[in-house]
């Protein structure tokens, strides 16, 4: 390519010149304009402090094309002080059908000016032939037949040029999606002012309204979705709620787990996760129950705690087996424990193998167990088979106590859960207690076996 300086050319050696631009096609060629953009006209782009500045359609065709470019390492600092403007004309870009209707197409400035910039795409200076196509880039697009006209010109230099312009106006990045998905998250990640979220979920419903999409697509929409819940504002996910109830049940499930797996903040359960609990269809269902564990919203809490409960108490199995780990670890469920518990004697390796490994990856929860739950635990502690007393232990080692430990002490005989119930001991919070506990029982029990352990667990614990 030439330098961008004064150069005047035979124009016989014009087609020597210009080959490369023979490959050029009616696609994105942002790369070609990159340094004539933006040398020339740099003071034509946006100015982003400016409210209602009109954002320059080369200013985004690059910053778009950056995201190819760049992938994860795109830089979007950019494109985030252009503000919600800078969304709307990425997504016009990328998911062009969601845009607003445009406005009526304006003639543009008169055709002697159109027609005096066309014909100085021939000039002999290379800086001239340059302007003339950056302004015909800008201005011409309501003038386009006369930009096409051009493009049928006899000079090879008339064609090519028009034929960029007629390119940069008719970007279809849609067709190569693949390209832009790392940068468009890179940028997509930081956003956390509401109304750039509001936009990015209403662009989103509306990318949905064709049905479920595929392909790169797809992995575009459900990053708009990602980009939704990553920042975290309850009012741009409540726009999303109606998705849960969308009759393609691949649609209510898409959001539901995106949503899910990329709120990110503990302290953040969108109301939509809920509304996914409730739903009548067990895989939007068992979407959000892999979402709402861990949640430490505290203003929904009782919220969840409800939806969780409606899925035990009415919900046929598997729901209300995974039910009882949001239960059990989120708000120490009684109920919950004790069909974990019994699930340790189903005939279901599988389910086995998942209860006792939810119950020995609790920890204990610092609050007393109610005398209901205390009672039916009895039976579980007095199993014939000793892995369900191991794991009856484990449980009732989960809550705090005197009862709990006088519980625990009394179980120190038994030589298959001693072990457990020794650390299950070990393992309450108010230590104190405990030594108290075991003290009393060194004077008081009458059962050797009790006061030897009790010891030898008072001198652990000094």
């Amino acid at each position: 390519m030439q330098p961008a300086m004064p150069i005047q050319r035979h124009r016989g050696a014009e087609e020597d010149d210009y080959a490369p631009y023979l490959s050029v096609s009616r696609c994105l060629c942002v790369s070609i304009l990159v340094w004539a953009a933006l040398a020339t006209f740099s003071s034509m782009l946006v100015d982003a402090t400016a409210k209602s500045a009109e954002i320059d359609p080369i200013k985004v065709a690059l910053l778009v094309d950056g995201m190819a470019s760049r992938g994860s390492g795109y830089d979007a600092s950019e494109l985030h002080a252009l503000g919600a403007d800078g969304l709307a004309a990425v997504l016009d870009h990328l998911l062009p059908d969601t845009a607003p209707p445009a406005p009526p197409m304006q003639p543009g400035p008169p055709e002697k000016e159109i027609r005096r910039l066309i014909a100085r795409l021939d000039a002999d200076d290379f800086n001239a032939r340059e302007q003339a196509t950056l302004e015909l880039i800008a201005r011409a697009r309501g003038r386009r037949p006369l930009v096409e006209e051009a493009a049928q010109s006899d000079s090879l230099e008339t064609r090519l040029r028009a034929e960029r312009v007629l390119a940069s106006w008719e970007s279809r990045p849609g067709s190569r999606l693949s390209a832009y998905l790392s940068g468009f998250w890179a940028y997509v990640e930081g956003l956390s002012d509401q109304p750039r979220l509001e936009l990015l979920a209403r662009r989103t419903i509306k990318a949905l309204e064709q049905g479920m999409p595929e392909g790169d697509r797809l992995h575009l929409v459900r990053l708009c979705i990602a980009g939704v819940a990553h920042g975290r504002d309850e009012a741009s996910c409540d726009l999303l709620r109606p998705l849960v109830q969308h009759q393609d049940i691949r649609i209510a499930t898409l959001v539901t787990e995106t949503v899910g797996a990329y709120k990110t903040e503990p302290r953040f359960v969108p109301q939509l996760l809920v509304d996914a609990l409730a739903s009548e269809r067990p895989s939007v269902v068992e979407a959000a129950l892999r979402f709402v564990l861990g949640g430490q919203d505290e203003k929904r809490r009782p919220t969840v705690k409800a939806a969780l409960r409606a899925v035990f108490e009415k919900d046929a199995e598997p729901l209300k087996f995974q039910a009882c780990l949001p239960l059990v670890r989120d708000f120490y469920d009684s109920d919950a424990w004790l069909y974990v518990l019994a699930q340790t004697k189903s005939s279901d390796a599988n389910r086995v193998r998942t209860a006792l490994n939810w119950i020995g990856d609790t920890k204990t929860c610092g609050r007393s167990p109610d005398a209901k739950f205390l009672g039916d635990l009895e039976p579980f502690l007095k199993a014939r088979e000793m892995e369900q007393r191991r794991a009856a232990i484990q449980v009732l080692g989960t809550f705090s106590g005197e009862q709990v430990i006088r519980k625990l002490i009394a179980l120190l005989p038994d030589s298959g859960v001693a072990a457990q119930a020794d650390a299950s001991l070990l393992a309450q919070s108010d230590r104190e207690l405990v030594k108290r506990l075991l003290s009393d029982a060194l004077i008081v029990d009458r059962d050797p076996l009790i006061r030897v352990r009790a010891q030898a667990l008072l001198d652990k614990m000094r």
